[in-house]
């Protein structure tokens, strides 16, 4: 009885030393992240008042790296002509995003699309291969029903049958809703160029290329009916995405939509449109940065 007295004293003692390690880890982490936080909204901050004095000029998509104190920050500026708006891109655009992107068979990534199509078209009709409208979210017990409208925001895109939170966080950094069919060859992400040209690293080397380079290999090769040559002057809208690599191994990422047009009623030059918590990232967007 003594034996098996100490055994389970062992077993409490090991269980809330284990649970008092947990607690250490889980507050040092979130300090970690709140310090992390603060640099990268100073960062964003900073690049905002840059692409403010630049207002007016042409502005395509850049990675610009700053030392705040003694942390390096990567501040990676994205126009919303040059991410996938799903209100209007082609069924072939969707296609090939879910496919390359998502990892999707053809089969699998050409009912997403027709789904997605359907969920923001006005009628009731399945349409494409594999659609579904409300009847058909009713039967599957879906959690939502078709919008039968434009997203006015890209998490939306949550509410389609079929599409998965681990899908959604894949594709998620390539959309945007900026209006166009098409994406602007100088304003779209090393990465978003990958996916859909389907070889990788193009578009790291067609970034440091001359700019006439990169059009003429994106608006002749097999993807060149997603790009578009022009750049839309009138958008202002801006994606700021920040990197700060912490201790360790652990990266933080800060997300924050900024639109450069003035405001009368806005506290600063620009308007602050979204902002999404700082988070941690995995391997597959530290390969963002140079």
């Amino acid at each position: 009885m003594v034996l098996w007295l100490v055994a389970a004293l062992s077993l409490v003692v090991a269980a809330g030393a284990r649970g008092v390690r947990q607690q250490t880890q889980r507050t040092a982490l979130d300090l970690e992240r709140l310090r992390s936080e603060s640099l990268l909204d100073a960062a964003v901050q900073l690049v905002a008042q840059r692409l403010n004095s630049e207002k007016g000029q042409p502005i395509g998509y850049k990675m610009q790296r700053m030392n705040l104190g003694k942390s390096e920050i990567w501040v990676e500026v994205t126009p919303s002509g040059g991410l996938v708006d799903v209100n209007v891109a082609s069924e072939g655009l969707l296609r090939t995003l879910f496919q390359r992107a998502g990892a999707m068979s053809a089969g699998e990534a050409a009912i997403l699309t027709s789904r997605v199509q359907d969920y923001i078209d006005p009628d009731d009709t399945p349409g494409g291969v594999g659609g579904a409208e409300a009847a058909q979210y009713r039967a599957a017990g879906w959690p939502s029903l078709p919008r039968n409208g434009a997203l006015e925001d890209r998490s939306e895109l949550k509410s389609v049958f079929g599409m998965t939170s681990e899908l959604y966080e894949i594709i998620a950094p390539h959309l945007g809703i900026n209006g166009q069919q098409r994406i602007e060859v100088d304003s779209a992400p090393p990465a978003l160029i990958d996916a859909l040209t389907g070889q990788q690293g193009l578009g790291a080397r067609l970034q440091n290329s001359p700019p006439e380079m990169r059009a003429g290999v994106l608006l002749s090769g097999a993807a060149a009916e997603f790009f578009s040559p022009v750049q839309s002057s009138g958008s202002q809208t801006m994606r700021l995405r920040a990197f700060l690599q912490a201790d360790g191994d652990r990266w933080w990422l800060r997300e924050v939509w900024v639109d450069l047009s003035e405001r009368p009623d806005a506290l600063t030059p620009w308007t602050t449109l979204s902002i999404e918590p700082t988070r941690r990232f995995q391997k597959a967007e530290q390969e963002l940065i140079p």
